[in-house]
């Protein structure tokens, strides 16, 4: 039997939508959820394979269906309402309470054939309390989902019948020994690696992990476009999971990356060469992978190009086709204008802190490379090795 379990991380949880929408694509089956936190809210709409509802409900995320908070605040206003809450015992989550009376539809739920089971503590006894379907009903099915989201001291305590209940995360944020008591034969894990105790699995059993690869935005910010960006990264990292995409952190159409490495491998080794490597340079630990590996370099190249779209700022959420990225980064690329004179008397003067903006250096040694200025490419390699390299990697494919 396969359990998909979902930990907690907020507003991260918008990942485990897309990898929702992924597993779906895969046409993978589920016959167990286990979550905890929002892990077990949007667990509890997998039980009910209400996907749309989930989609719809992340894709148009507001701050409001959360907390009691004013549409129109500004960043700064919303800073200021979460640490005065916070100093009051905790954000009331009405609204969240009101927003998953919505999505949850009781009967659908307990007809489902899908078991589900959710973490949460009591307080202040912080014992925890592990609820399946065989001690949830559907009068109090919508508090303990609560109760295993109120992240105490963010949120406020959870009261149930008197007893004061806090996020589950307290206890097990990833609970795959849950799942296996449940029946589970294998799992995948989707952990936001976000602050919360994680148990040791204690049983012998196939776990394939899906965890962000990027940086998502913080575990409050409940915003539709943070929200839509982690449901494609979601996607993406577990389709490349399963090998449907190519990619680290950026994601590429698959096979892309190998045809463009067959296509340029050459051309960026001769460029390399041209500016006749001293042997400094060739003990380099990153030029060394390169240059002493040729035929052995293909995931290093790949990383020359994630990291030449993080210096020109191309999104790391989509899905690219290789030529479009690369088409993407020259156009980026040749958008920055640099000042040669200042820089070459930042570097006579040693001056090199003012020399730490990432883009301005890897133009400054595009420019050299370009006017074949051998000498000091020799000299910068050293400093600069990962720029040098995106340097010449932008000269490959503008050739």
């Amino acid at each position: 039997m396969r359990a998909i379990v979902l930990s907690g991380g907020g507003a991260k949880g918008s990942y485990e939508i897309g990898v929702w929408k992924a597993i779906r694509k895969l046409n993978i089956d589920y016959d167990i959820v286990t979550g905890t936190s929002v892990g077990a809210l949007n667990g509890a709409l997998m039980v009910q394979k209400d996907y749309i509802k989930a989609l719809f409900l992340w894709y148009n995320l507001k701050y409001d269906d959360v907390f009691k908070i004013k549409e129109d605040y500004s960043l700064e206003e919303i800073k200021k309402f979460y640490k005065d809450e916070i100093l009051k015992g905790g954000i009331d989550v009405t609204n969240l309470e009101k927003t998953v009376k919505k999505l949850i539809n009781k009967k659908k739920f307990f007809k489902s054939n899908i078991k589900y089971g959710l973490i949460t503590v009591r307080f202040p006894s912080l014992k925890h309390m592990e609820m399946t379907k065989d001690n949830l009903n559907e009068d109090n099915l919508v508090d303990y989902l609560i109760a295993s989201a109120s992240c105490f001291p963010a949120f406020k305590l959870k009261e149930i019948d008197s007893k004061l209940y806090l996020d589950g995360g307290f206890y097990d944020n990833m609970p795959i020994n849950l799942a296996v008591k449940l029946g589970a034969t294998e799992v995948i894990a989707v952990d936001l690696d976000e602050i919360g105790i994680k148990r040791k699995v204690k049983y012998d059993i196939d776990v394939t992990y899906i965890t962000p690869k990027n940086k998502i935005d913080s575990f409050l910010k409940f915003e539709k476009n943070s929200a839509r960006r982690g449901m494609r990264l979601g996607y993406n990292d577990t389709m490349k999971k399963y090998g449907k995409l190519d990619g680290d952190k950026y994601t590429f159409k698959l096979n892309h990356l190998i045809s463009n490495f067959k296509k340029y491998e050459k051309k960026f080794i001769d460029n390399i060469d041209k500016i006749k490597p001293n042997e400094l340079i060739l003990k380099n630990i990153t030029l060394k992978k390169i240059y002493s590996s040729k035929q052995t370099y293909y995931k290093k190249f790949n990383n020359i190009i994630e990291k030449s779209g993080y210096a020109f700022l191309i999104d790391d959420s989509y899905i690219y086709d290789i030529r479009k990225f690369n088409r993407n980064l020259i156009k980026n690329f040749n958008k920055i204008k640099i000042n040669q004179k200042q820089i070459e008397e930042n570097l006579r003067n040693n001056k090199i802190k003012t020399l730490l903006n990432t883009t301005n250096i890897i133009k400054y040694l595009y420019y050299l490379i370009e006017n074949k200025d051998y000498k000091k490419l020799n000299k910068l390699c050293l400093l600069f090795p990962n720029e040098f390299l995106v340097a010449n990697y932008i000269k490959t494919i503008k050739g």
